[in-house]
């Protein structure tokens, strides 16, 4: 077996045909305990596919390694007990997507984020209500024009409202890069009914953001009336 120029082994090709049979096996059986053994089996053949995207395939991250190829085993077992569900994809790659996912997740769930104003967390819960019932409507998922009729913004407010909530979502895995993560900048004029309402979509941001301050200011005062 050679070493690459990158200092990872060249894969065995006998270990991608083992792994092969145990699929095949695993497809072919409706005997739960044969299923569980071979699940099993694909598990811990398959855990140094973790250690190698920890080791080579990922940024410095600022987090332990140990706590990564833990969140990245978890994303394989995921693959593992879900084999069905990658759709004619190649194992390994279905398997790289969901370790690099849980592991990314690992980072954004301890990396601080920028606080989320009330008025967007709402309309963004509108928004994937609005989605799913659409999608169980008609079996497919809206367009924009059809979304934004949905919850009753214009498509440049549901626009407005998606890139905020991409940006939100974002979180490098190089800890230096998070350093330069996009902060969400809101363009509150953009934010418009596409029909008309008693009480419009701005006024309703300003009266939410005027509470928020507000709820913000009295727990500053009891802090100071009651310091710890």
């Amino acid at each position: 077996m050679s070493a690459s120029t990158h200092g990872r082994s060249d894969p065995d090709p006998s270990e991608a045909y083992n792994l092969e049979a145990l699929l095949r096996q695993l497809r072919a059986t409706t005997d739960p305990a044969l299923s569980h053994q071979l699940q099993e089996r694909i598990l811990a053949d398959t855990m140094p596919w973790v250690e190698e995207i920890v080791d080579h395939q990922l940024p410095p991250t600022g987090f332990p390694r140990e706590a990564l190829v833990r969140a990245g085993y978890l994303g394989l077992l995921s693959a593992v007990c879900n084999w069905h569900l990658s759709r004619g994809k190649p194992f390994r790659s279905y398997a790289d997507n969901l370790i690099k996912g849980e592991i990314r997740q690992h980072v954004r769930d301890h990396v601080a984020k920028p606080r989320v104003p009330h008025w967007l967390a709402d309309i963004n819960r509108q928004v994937d209500e609005a989605e799913r019932t659409f999608r169980l409507k008609y079996d497919r998922l809206p367009t924009l024009s059809e979304l934004s009729n949905e919850i009753n913004l214009t498509e440049e407010a549901l626009a407005e409202i998606l890139r905020a909530r991409e940006t939100l979502r974002y979180v490098s895995l190089d800890e230096k890069q998070r350093q330069n993560d996009p902060l969400p900048e809101i363009r509150l004029e953009r934010i418009r009914n596409r029909r008309q309402e008693p009480l419009p979509i701005e006024l309703r941001i300003q009266i939410a953001t005027a509470l928020e301050r507000l709820g913000e200011l009295q727990e500053t005062i009891y802090r100071n009336l009651f310091p710890l």
